[in-house]
């Protein structure tokens, strides 16, 4: 009976942590660009140092904003939403890192360090999804 308490609780635990991620994510593209550009917002209003330890918790809400929600919805965006979701991107990177490193991503100067800042080729498709926005 205990190991079955155990599971119930761990079964319990993940679906909270699934219904999270759907509410964040939204159930449409349109609902992912309010609720991405309402964490940038929220995060904006906190004026945290660069160095803050709280910007953890923010960084990988972050990271799940683009690697779980905004893959699930890309296919359904419109060039509208995706230039919205794509400003709050870099507004979040300013936040997180400063000016310098948004100048950085359109400039030849220090490439490799801002590759390797956007892992897995992600600079490249910043750039193509900035330049190339349909409506």
């Amino acid at each position: 009976m205990r190991y079955f308490n155990q599971i119930l609780l761990f079964g319990s635990i993940l679906l909270v942590f699934n219904a999270c991620s759907v509410i964040e994510c939204g159930n449409s593209s349109e609902d992912l660009v309010d609720n991405f550009t309402n964490f940038v917002d929220n995060v904006g209003d906190l004026k945290l140092d660069y160095e803050s330890k709280q910007w953890a918790i923010h960084d990988k809400r972050f990271e799940h904003f683009l690697e779980d929600c905004y893959e699930h919805h890309e296919v359904d965006m419109t060039g509208r939403e995706r230039r919205r979701f794509w400003g709050k991107v870099l507004k979040y990177v300013k936040l997180r890192y400063g000016t310098s490193v948004i100048r950085q991503l359109f400039t030849k100067e220090d490439s490799m360090s801002i590759e390797n800042f956007f892992k897995d080729g992600a600079l490249d498709d910043l750039k193509k999804k900035l330049k190339t926005t349909p409506n």
